[in-house]
Formats: C-alpha cells, structure tokens, sequence
C-alpha cells in the first residue's frame, strides 16, 4: 500500500499512527499478521512481512518501523528480489546492507566498488537490465557475467544514439536465453547480425528481440542462429507504428495492414516452413513469428 501526502503534513506522525493501528492483538497475536512501514520523502509505503519485496526506488527509506519484534533491516533486504533503479546504487549505502537473493537486476555502468559490497553474489539472479552502455565497461561487464553462473535473461537500454558497441559481440555466459536489443537504440544491418548470429551469445540464444535495417536480416538471423525459437524484431522504416515479429508455429493470423500483410506474406515465403508466423493481438501492426 501506498499514500503520499501533501507537504504541509507531518509524515513521521502519519506513519506512526499507521503502524500503531497494526499493533493490537487482533493482528499480532490472533493473526499473527505483521507489517512492515516505510517513508520516502512525503510517500508512506505498508507491506506484509510475507511479501517478496520489488524494490523500485533510488533511494533508501527515510524511516523504517515494523511490529514484528525480531524484524530487522536484513530481514527485510534478504526479501528483495527485484532491483529496478539503477540509481539505487550510487548513493552511500550502510555497510548492513546485503543483497543476497537479486533474482531481477538494473544496472548502469560503471558500476562503483561498494556495489560487490551490498551484493556479495548473483547466483540469483535470473534477468539483467543494463542502461547506457559502451564499450569502455566491457572488462566490468564480463566481470559481473561471470559471477551469475544462472542468469537467462539479458537486456540493453539505450537513450542514446551512438555507434554500434562492438563488445556486445565478445560477452560470455553459458546461462543467457534470451537476449533484448530492441531497446538498444540502433538498427542492426545484415553484417552485423551475421556477426551477431555467429557470437557466443548469439550461438545460444533462443528468444532475440532485436531493431534491424531491412527483412535480409530476419532470414540471416533465422537461417544461423541455431537455437533460435522465437524472434521479435523492429525495423527502420516503420515509423508511424512499431512492427514485432516472433516466429511461432504453423497458423497465420492476419488483422492489420496492407504493408503488414505484405511482409508476412514475404517472410512466409523465404522462411522454412517450420516457421510460423502471426500478428501479434498486444501490438498494433505487429507480427510475431516462433521456429518450431
């Protein structure tokens, strides 16, 4: 539960008088329900201890109470399984802290010394989310790859438009699935997914989602990335709609334009036949294409 209140009230008071409310019997000894209350700047945030925490702020709480006796701040960080500002970690954090079950993590390079600190291990983590890259942080960047022997999913944000970051091709680990440079802010040309299709992220990947130039460069990623089940891809010159393809199984469902129409037709008839491919009901104009 969340409520922010206006400036002009007194937040400590509030939360006390929140928390107090949760400290009669009723809950504690004939429900044995307690609760957790935090404060950010003027917003009070309530939480069962029984939740799995996502947490989604930069910053710590201003305060924290509880109304189980024996709670305490590592309790509640053991319960975080999802770190989804990266600015979290630029800030001083006290040397109490640890992150031991990350399972979805968001980054920023550099990332400074005290984050191996706060998170002693990754053998959690299973989703990587990494915001502004280049290629300067590539010894950084396998480093941590290295240390999360489970991770499946690997993501790239990027506002920016800069030139293509040549490490995305060098990176190693042998538990990554599902690769997302849709996001990435550039347009992969026909060389550049062979390149792609022949790295070791790529040998490996089963779902891509990924901005190309032209259709050439959904045959050559189909045609060699050899575990490739499913594909998402974006292209260039869609402006006015953004257009998604996974490749799926033996049915065509078409809902959408005449261009659309046009390029599904065009992919069935240069894809193999263990391709299906669909528009996507969640996008408009979308296709999704699975390779069985």
């Amino acid at each position: 539960m969340h409520k922010e209140l206006p400036v002009d009230q007194n937040i400590e008071e509030r939360s006390n008088e929140l928390i107090n409310s949760f400290r009669s019997s009723f809950w504690i000894d004939e429900h044995k329900w307690f609760v957790r209350c935090f404060t950010y700047d003027q917003t009070i945030h309530l939480e069962t201890l029984s939740e799995i925490t996502d947490y989604v702020k930069q910053k710590l709480p201003d305060s924290w109470k509880s109304t189980y006796p024996y709670d305490d701040h590592h309790q509640f960080y053991n319960t975080i399984r999802k770190f989804d500002h990266y600015e979290f970690f630029n800030q001083p954090i006290p040397s109490y802290i640890r992150l031991y079950n990350i399972n979805y993590l968001r980054l920023k390079f550099p990332i400074n010394e005290e984050f191996w600190s706060i998170v002693p291990n990754l053998n959690k983590l299973k989703s990587l989310a990494v915001s502004s890259y280049d290629d300067s942080f590539q010894s950084q960047f396998q480093t941590l790859l290295d240390q999360a022997p489970h991770l499946t999913q690997l993501s790239f944000h990027q506002c920016e438009s800069l030139p293509l970051q040549i490490s995305l091709f060098k990176y190693i680990n042998a538990s990554i699935r599902q690769l997302n440079l849709k996001f990435y802010n550039h347009q992969f040309s026909e060389e550049e997914c062979m390149t792609l299709s022949h790295s070791s992220l790529g040998v490996q990947c089963e779902v891509l989602s990924i901005q190309v130039k032209n259709r050439q460069c959904i045959i050559i990623l189909v045609k060699n990335m050899i575990n490739l089940r499913a594909l998402n891809i974006k292209f260039e010159h869609q402006e006015d709609f953004q257009e998604i393809l996974w490749i799926l199984g033996d049915e065509l469902l078409i809902e959408n334009t005449a261009e659309t129409v046009e390029i599904i037709q065009w992919l069935k008839d240069h894809l193999p036949s263990t391709c299906l491919i669909s528009t996507d009901p969640q996008s408009v104009n979308g296709i999704r294409i699975w390779i069985q």
